[in-house]
């Protein structure tokens, strides 16, 4: 079993369409946790849509990305937990795919379809948009598109982990106050502890961008807020974000702050 972990805000119809694919797809009954950030009501029909299979955990207050999602890991029943964010499509077998290349000292990340090319190496093709998307269409083209290796290229969002080494790192820190910048923290942690980020060719989700963050109501708050969470960063490690070759974010053969980078 997995334990699926989706943070939502303000983006209920991105969410209707992400929880459909998620049950549509599974192979297996998995444990489904949503983590309703702020404005529940603006989410309640769909909350009252899923409740029967889905476990939601409703913030009366937008507490950001990273308190939510570690609330859900906290609260997840399985060691291994699938990290997906609301503007993401699952597509089909995606548990039993992935948990065939599980292992506790592996991040696996899904390839995604984007309608537009992207700087991830993602796969082209437009399905359309959150108001005219058709989830049969995607399900039955996705298969086109798998290839059957792992790349490392992982390191990115969405994400297979344990749930031990998430909660050995420390999960995401809540201090960052854009979620654009904590996932960099969290991998580099993750990269520290000895984890390895890798990437499935094996499956796809389709993803839309961003639609309730940068793209969304409050893109300006958001875009304004990242500039200080990229100080943050570097003040906390002792170097701005590192993009290396391989998609690890580390300052290689470098010491800094006390710590080798080797």
């Amino acid at each position: 079993m997995i334990s699926l972990i989706i943070p939502s805000y303000r983006n209920p119809k991105c969410l209707d369409i992400c929880l459909e694919s998620a049950l549509l797809g599974q192979k297996y009954r998995n444990e489904i946790i949503c983590i309703i950030d702020g404005y529940v009501e603006e989410s309640s029909e769909i909350i009252k849509k899923y409740e029967n299979d889905v476990s939601f955990i409703e913030s009366p207050e937008n507490m950001g990305m990273q308190y939510s999602l570690n609330l859900g890991v906290w609260n997840a029943s399985s060691d291994k937990v699938l990290i997906v964010n609301d503007d993401n499509v699952l597509c089909a077998d995606w548990d039993a795919i992935l948990e065939s290349d599980y292992h506790e000292d592996i991040i696996l990340t899904p390839n995604q379809i984007e309608k537009s090319p992207s700087i991830f190496n993602f796969e082209t093709e437009d399905f359309g948009t959150p108001e005219d998307f058709d989830l049969d269409n995607f399900i039955t083209s996705e298969p086109q598109f798998r290839k059957d290796h792992l790349t490392r290229d992982g390191g990115i969002f969405p994400l297979l982990i344990s749930k031990k080494k998430y909660m050995m790192v420390g999960g995401f820190d809540d201090l960052y106050p854009s979620p654009f910048v904590c996932d960099w923290d969290f991998f580099l942690k993750c990269e520290l502890a000895g984890m390895k980020t890798l990437r499935s060719r094996k499956l796809n989700f389709y993803h839309f961008g961003s639609v309730a963050t940068k793209n969304g109501k409050e893109g300006q708050r958001f875009t304004e807020s990242e500039s200080e969470a990229h100080e943050l960063y570097k003040y906390k490690w002792g170097f701005g974000m590192i993009k290396n070759q391989d998609n690890t974010h580390s300052p290689k053969g470098n010491k800094v702050k006390g710590i080798n980078y080797e």
